[in-house]
């Protein structure tokens, strides 16, 4: 499971959207609001209450949510529980013509995105398709093997929130049901990519072998991009075998990027793995998949703004696209207030500027965007434009088509690009 999920949490972000950014500025930039959203919360209207309030929790029940369509067809998972939201200034509102969010006096029209009644739904075989998948725009995120070995452990992370069990304790969702989660899903939204996560297993692998049955039997089943999430293999050989299995897209997500705190708040990683070997898995991993597609998470808010910022520029000098997901304390534990995370306080217009910063250092060193877009639960990369200046978000109708950094990614060249690299790789070796 990304960590875009696993720092989602209920008790309040600790970010405040500073003092020279007005209600205003927030409602006229999708950016900022999504941002400012997802770590304020929403409150609700007196007569949204009883029907939203009712939906129940998100399906890794740690706070009630919303996904909403926000001006510019940004989408953003936002929290709505009162214990989060209670201090929002930001309302949703209903009007005639659909919903709008109210602060102060300004108001920004908005749409509510139905939740995906799949999460109601059982597999043929009975397992509860809510137990291992959900949605997040026109993401489809799947988790059949939810074991780590680093569970139960001083090794866990210390971010975690994976409800799973050590390798070879628990049950694996069956193939076939995982195929056919696809396809309720897709019968309910387009699905773009299909991403599967997997802890820690030990072996030079790293738990990519035991996802192979899946990717494959998405591959032949739907024209879909698939994404992994786990950690590097401990050989390189296991990339070349992770994308010729027909992943498309690889997340090795270091999550801390400063040496000291992420043997703190990562000790398992670190201790097996070590922050070395991420890195190394990372630039390999760009020589093999497309440009764009080799993805790492830090997350923002447990180190330094200033580690957070290295560690974009070391990425993406290497052709990473870095992913930012914002910390939220979980179930009362904060680790911004212990020794192993960081206290500073963060305001929404600081994390704009980290957002630049990314934007710019991708697009300076001409590394694809699209692979990561339309995903509610983060500021995606794409979305940074949002925190550069108006000039960005408009483009000519040449480049859109033919020079876009923002355009996504084709699963059918996608396919016919790792066919003919394989079948290279593989003359090669007989040669």
């Amino acid at each position: 499971m990304s960590s875009g999920d696993r720092t989602r949490g209920g008790d309040g972000s600790g970010i405040s959207r500073g003092p020279s950014l007005s209600l205003s500025e927030v409602l006229e930039n999708p950016g900022l609001l999504k941002l400012e959203l997802m770590t304020q919360g929403l409150r609700l209207s007196d007569d949204l209450k009883s029907t939203l309030l009712d939906r129940g929790p998100s399906a890794f029940a740690t706070s009630y949510e919303l996904d909403l369509v926000l001006p510019e067809g940004t989408v953003a998972t936002v929290p709505i529980h009162p214990k989060l939201s209670h201090n929002s200034p930001y309302m949703l509102e209903k009007t005639d013509s659909g919903h709008q969010i109210s602060a102060d006096t300004k108001k920004v029209k908005v749409s509510l995105v139905a939740p995906p009644g799949f999460y109601d739904r059982k597999t043929s075989s009975g397992v509860p398709l809510g137990q291992f998948a959900t949605m997040h725009g026109s993401y489809l995120a799947l988790s059949p093997i939810s074991e780590c070995e680093f569970l139960g452990s001083t090794d866990h992370c210390r971010f975690c929130n994976l409800q799973g069990t050590r390798p070879g304790s628990g049950n694996r969702v069956p193939v076939e049901d995982v195929v056919e989660a696809v396809r309720l899903a897709r019968e309910e939204r387009p699905i773009h990519m299909v991403y599967l996560s997997v802890g820690y297993i030990d072996g030079p692998d790293s738990g990519v072998h035991a996802l192979e049955p899946y990717v494959r039997a998405i591959k032949n089943a739907f024209s879909l991009l698939v994404a992994v999430d786990a950690l590097p293999p401990a050989e390189d050989m296991w990339i070349d075998r992770t994308y010729a299995m027909g992943v498309d897209s690889v997340s090795y997500n270091l999550e801390i990027f400063g040496p000291k705190v992420f043997k703190e708040i990562c000790p398992g990683p670190a201790r097996k793995l070590g922050r070395k070997r991420f890195l190394s898995a990372l630039s390999y991993a760009t020589t093999v998949f497309n440009p764009g597609a080799v993805v790492c998470h830090l997350i923002v808010g447990l180190e330094p703004v200033t580690n957070t910022i290295d560690g974009i520029d070391e990425l993406v000098k290497r052709g990473v696209v870095p992913v930012l997901p914002v910390y939220r304390p979980f179930k009362g534990i904060d680790l911004r207030q212990s020794d192993e995370g960081n206290t500073e306080i963060l305001h929404t217009e600081d994390l704009g500027q980290v957002y630049a910063h990314l934007y710019n250092q991708l697009r300076k060193h001409k590394i694809p965007m699209g692979w990561v877009r339309d995903i509610s639960v983060v500021t995606t990369p794409m979305e940074g434009r949002y925190f550069v200046g108006g000039e960005t978000r408009l483009g000519g109708f040449i480049q859109r088509m033919f020079n876009d950094p923002h355009r996504k990614p084709s699963p059918t060249l996608v396919d016919i690009r790792r066919n003919l690299r394989v079948r290279e790789s593989s003359e090669s070796t007989e040669a």
